[in-house]
């Protein structure tokens, strides 16, 4: 088995005719059912390779609907760069693609690999591994995150800072976050506080974009998502606001959209008023208009959406390719906190 470039989409269908009761299977970007709903859950396809459930097990199937790993895992096979942490007895290990066990299950929690390393949980402390396992970083952190363009967030005395691969402090624990973290880089920027508010530093930890939000996110392609007075807009890299903060939810840029919802947060009538999420270009006018209950991102030009009555796969003209009977199926975009295919140090 090696790492292919298939995309291929979990589709759901009801079984029986409960919503909470469901199969999974797989379409292509065309919209052809290409597995059949079998599974009891699916991820999206990554690195040629996609995660289904089986008897409350998960494993992993090829683009024919294979099984190439068997389900064993307690937690979702989702590799980066060849790699996935797995889940067995409540602890968590690496396994390669071919299903081989690279680090055994010994960590309350594991991390994606980033730069070769990968944040693990060792008791209430924090430290990396790197692809064989072996300690590089001691767990001495109250908290930390993967790594992210070479560098990584760490918790010290109640305080965020950043650390390099070789555990040298880069960026020193200075960041309050209260109950949020200091963000990862995205094109040399990251999200912390300061007094209260929030902005983003560079790799030297000084404010490039004023704290001046009452809550900033990662940038992606090119933007950052920011809140002012419970609302979400937009800045570019220089921190101007290009979409104004008008939004009561927003999510991360992908192939050019980006979902918002445009309610007021007051308690809806009926499920169809609470259709009110619709996509933005990277200037803030409707690509599609809100029609949406929720929704995942773009990749490869399909989006997964829920509305009223259904739930199933958009183009980026908001035409339907795939849709069946609305289900209860959880997070729209279980991959969003991993960093893009093949990146080698993001």
């Amino acid at each position: 088995m090696s790492l292919g470039q298939e995309r291929l989409f979990p589709i759901f269908v009801r079984k029986g005719r409960s919503p909470r009761s469901s199969l999974a299977g797989y379409i292509d970007v065309a919209g052809k059912v290409v597995v059949e709903p079998r599974y009891e859950l699916a991820y999206p396809f990554r690195e040629g390779l996609g995660s289904v459930m089986v008897d409350d097990l998960w494993g992993v199937v090829n683009s024919a609907g294979e099984l190439v790993i068997r389900p064993s895992s307690q937690g979702a096979l989702v590799f980066t760069n060849g790699l996935s942490n797995f889940r067995e007895r409540g602890k968590e290990g690496v396994i390669d693609c071919h299903g081989n066990i690279v680090v055994p299950p010994r960590f309350q929690s594991l991390s994606h690999y980033s730069g070769g390393l990968a944040c693990v949980a060792v008791g209430e402390q924090y430290g990396y591994i790197d692809q064989n396992g072996y300690q590089v970083i001691p767990p001495f952190f109250e908290d930390a995150r993967a790594f992210s363009e070479g560098l990584a967030a760490v918790k010290l005395c109640g305080k965020w800072g950043y650390v390099d691969a070789g555990g040298a402090s880069v960026i020193p624990t200075k960041f309050i976050c209260g109950y949020a973290v200091a963000g990862p880089f995205r094109n040399g920027l990251a999200r912390v506080p300061e007094n209260g508010k929030w902005g983003y530093i560079d790799r030297l930890g000084e404010f490039v974009i004023p704290a001046r939000f009452d809550m900033a996110l990662e940038f992606s392609e090119g933007l950052g998502l920011v809140g002012l007075a419970d609302r979400y807009g937009y800045i570019d890299a220089s921190g101007r606001i290009v979409v104004p903060p008008s939004f009561l939810r927003a999510g991360a840029f992908s192939e050019g959209l980006a979902s918002v919802n445009t309610g007021t947060g007051e308690a809806h009538r009926s499920v169809a008023e609470a259709c009110e999420v619709g996509f933005i270009n990277s200037l803030g006018a409707f690509a599609i208009p809100p029609q949406f209950l929720a929704t995942g991102r773009f990749q490869s030009g399909v989006c997964l959406v829920e509305t009223e009555k259904t739930i199933g796969y958009i183009n980026q003209s908001g035409a339907f390719i795939w849709q069946s009977k609305w289900l209860e199926i959880g997070s729209f975009d279980p991959l969003h906190l991993l960093p893009p295919e093949n990146a080698p140090n993001s």
